[in-house]
């Protein structure tokens, strides 16, 4: 399967692509690999390695070479060493540039990517949005990043009344593993300031220990229950986010 990533300079794209290809391994137990397809920003491809050092995924890099050509070496590359995702990590442009749009579609009759996803800055709002409809490239869905700010979403109506195509994943903060499947309703009931609690009993089971908890009840039983015990549930609390 190969996923194209496409969007504004700026919008968290190289950091997105790889939190995505963990999400792939770490959820459907794929085997992903990340291709750096990004010649023109500086540190771009040292950016995608040391992201995908911190996942554990390799990463496919052929210098400054035509960015068509890497996306077709990385694919037969993957083809042959036994990856089953390839994330192309291509060049972000800072408004709709006739070049690198040239090149975004070559890659795209090149290679024929299953999906082509971009990665939009929920914060940026209208800009995101002219981005979005710049539909001469053919996006197949959006990723929308940077949720955790004050930005309650709103991009998000916008974006999905512009482009009229699907919102796919969220990334919700700065760690690698902060993304999520898009969940429509639960972004409403957050727009209304109605709070998002599905996801929190989500974030809840996947930091509930269940063997901590065991012990715990029988401490509490045997009135053995310390401030160690107390520091240590309020740290498992903490893991989850901020509280508000």
């Amino acid at each position: 399967t190969v996923v194209m990533m496409v969007g504004l300079q700026g919008a968290g794209k190289t950091t997105n692509g790889a939190k995505l290809a963990g999400l792939m391994k770490r959820s459907q137990g794929k085997r992903p690999l990340l291709a750096a397809c990004d010649v023109y920003r500086p540190a771009a491809i040292t950016q995608l390695q040391v992201v995908g050092k911190q996942l554990d995924i390799p990463v496919f890099e052929m210098g400054q070479a035509n960015p068509v050509e890497i996306a077709r070496s990385a694919i037969s590359y993957a083809k042959s060493n036994g990856f089953d995702m390839v994330f192309l990590d291509t060049a972000g442009r800072l408004h709709i540039d006739e070049k690198l749009m040239d090149e975004l579609k070559s890659i795209k009759e090149t290679v024929h990517p299953n999906e082509i996803l971009l990665v939009v800055d929920a914060m940026t709002g209208q800009d995101a949005v002219s981005a979005a409809t710049d539909e001469a490239l053919g996006i197949d869905g959006v990723l929308l990043t940077k949720l955790d700010g004050d930005a309650r979403g709103g991009a998000a109506l916008s974006i999905r009344a512009a482009t009229g195509k699907p919102i796919k994943f969220v990334g919700t903060g700065e760690k690698l593993d902060m993304i999520e499947l898009f969940h429509p309703d639960r972004m409403a009931s957050r727009i209304l300031g109605m709070g998002d609690v599905l996801s929190l009993i989500e974030k809840a089971e996947q930091r509930y220990d269940e063997k901590k908890a065991a012990e715990l009840e029988e401490k509490l039983k045997k009135n053995r229950f310390s401030l160690t015990d107390y520091l240590d549930q309020t740290q498992q609390l903490r893991g989850m986010g901020d509280l508000s």
